[in-house]
């Protein structure tokens, strides 16, 4: 992983409540909020964000209207951010501070997930 990737996952994981771990959705280093997975790189400059529905439902007319977000499907937990420039990367960033703050309550206590137990949730081969 290129390094500014790697500069961005460290600053996600300075937010409270968030640790960086290896991803589970993409090879790579990725964010976690206890055991759930809450951002991630999706090829060289966009980031997967899992902000959560309500946030999305919500946010939704705020974030139509972002050329750097892509929003999927209505019942999705994750929208597409991309981080190409210094200004993408501070949008990317405040996102994932919104995501970690969603998903705190929700999620289940612990470190992020690592040997068998990561092997088990990783959606790629």
């Amino acid at each position: 992983m290129a390094e500014p990737h790697l500069d961005f996952m460290k600053g996600c994981a300075d937010l409270a409540g968030a640790a960086l771990g290896e991803g589970a959705f993409s090879a790579g280093p990725a964010i976690w909020v206890g055991k759930r997975e809450v951002a991630h790189f999706d090829g060289p400059l966009h980031v997967d964000v899992r902000l959560t529905r309500g946030v999305i439902r919500a946010r939704r007319p705020e974030l139509r209207t972002d050329e750097r977000v892509e929003l999927r499907p209505d019942t999705s937990d994750w929208i597409r951010v991309r981080v190409a420039s210094p200004s993408d990367i501070d949008r990317g960033l405040e996102l994932v501070r919104d995501a970690v703050a969603a998903n705190v309550p929700t999620a289940k206590h612990g470190p992020p997930p690592s040997g068998a137990e990561l092997a088990h949730r990783r959606r790629f081969p």
